[in-house]
């Protein structure tokens, strides 16, 4: 995928659907989505069935990590949609960098959820530091790490403080 793909269909998205959320959007594409409490490590996972397409998203989660959740399996819906017709996808470690799909669902849900003009404004602060600015959009840092890789493969300088982890959300 070129490096500006990802990035592009979530303006798409964000432009037809007039939202962010990722809930709203997938109720707004017919997409059935609910909570399970049967998988302790499991944070989630979509599949296609009869040609309706269901997210199944952990109950044990914070409300903050359920909408990065629902935001990376619509990057499978949108990206990988293919393959859900083959098995479902399974999401027990978030922020995966062996496997490329759930790279790519990574890069799609930091895009998703913050916009590049927060990100822009915000660095102009100089008294900010790469956790306040986390912590001022509400973001994870593994989350904003994603997204900083995205503005710089799309041409923009941003200094990487940390490493993108696999596994942050395996804990």
């Amino acid at each position: 995928m070129r490096n500006t793909y990802i990035y592009t269909e979530t303006k798409k998205l964000i432009k037809k659907y007039g939202t962010r959320d990722p809930f709203e959007i997938m109720d707004q594409m017919n997409i059935v989505v609910g909570e399970t409490s049967r998988y302790k490590t499991l944070k989630g996972y979509c599949f296609m069935s009869c040609k309706t397409i269901y997210v199944m998203i952990s109950s044990f989660l914070s409300e903050e990590e359920k909408m990065i959740v629902a935001a990376h399996e619509l990057g499978h819906i949108i990206l990988h949609r293919s393959q859900l017709k083959m098995a479902p996808m399974q999401d027990d470690t978030l922020y995966n960098m062996t496997d490329n799909t759930e790279y790519q669902a990574n890069l799609f849900a930091a895009d998703l959820l913050i916009e590049d003009e927060e990100i822009e404004d915000m660095v102009q602060n100089e008294d900010l530091d790469y956790f306040g600015l986390c912590s001022s959009l509400n973001a994870t840092p593994e989350l904003m790490s994603f997204k900083l890789y995205s503005l710089t493969k799309r041409g923009q300088a941003y200094h990487m403080p940390m490493e993108i982890q696999s596994n942050f959300l395996a804990k």
